[in-house]
């Protein structure tokens, strides 16, 4: 166990690129030259503590299965200890419904809800800390949703191609004449290069 962690020291640390060294080469796959998706630069993300029954479920949630188990162990960590990690929500237009969407932090937002339902009387239920953005565009929002699922717990292929569709249909509705980019494009700004089984169900019919 001891060697095992020397090695670790020397692999992560002694032997990781000083500040300005160029190792390009050394990246892994879908790392290399990893730019921010049009869209997402300068968007800034207000903290606020919000009622978790005044955010609408995510109608393009790329995930489609959720286990109950694991949503009952979420929702009885957030009572002992509140929710760590804030939910990613986007105004909606006044007088349209709920006031707030959610774009990610589905798991999150269920075990909040759960809680409130088992625990009422839990104070770690009565807001959930979220980070709100303006109304997003549809590449965006269908950006960060797959970021925040298939960087988790992982999606299966479709779901993945489910929400690569979406952020492609996102990027066509801002792309003009030239019209969106090719899928292999696609899987390259989302990090998903190289994932065959993925390409695999986007070319299905």
């Amino acid at each position: 166990m001891v060697r095992v962690a020397e090695r670790y020291v020397q692999q992560e640390l002694f032997e990781a690129p000083l500040p300005g060294e160029d190792r390009a080469g050394d990246a892994p796959p879908g790392t290399g030259n990893v730019a921010p998706l049009p869209g997402t630069a300068g968007l800034e993300p207000e903290y606020r503590l919000l009622n978790p029954e005044d955010i609408q479920a995510d109608p393009g949630q790329p995930r489609r299965s959720f286990d109950q188990r694991g949503l009952l162990e979420l929702a009885a960590s957030i009572a002992r200890v509140g929710l760590i990690e804030p939910l990613i929500v986007e105004e909606r237009d006044a007088g349209r419904g709920l006031p707030y969407t959610l774009v990610a932090g589905e798991r999150r937002h269920r075990a909040m809800l759960l809680g409130r339902r088992l625990w009422p009387g839990n104070p770690h239920f009565a807001a959930a800390r979220c980070l709100v953005y303006p109304p997003l565009p549809p590449a965006v929002r269908a950006a960060l949703r797959l970021e925040e699922n298939a960087r988790r717990r992982g999606l299966d292929p479709y779901e993945v191609a489910a929400g690569l569709a979406a952020f492609r249909l996102g990027m066509a509705a801002s792309a003009g004449p030239g019209g969106p980019p090719p899928w292999e494009r696609v899987l390259e700004m989302l990090g998903f290069g190289g994932r065959k089984e993925v390409l695999r169900w986007l070319r299905r019919p």
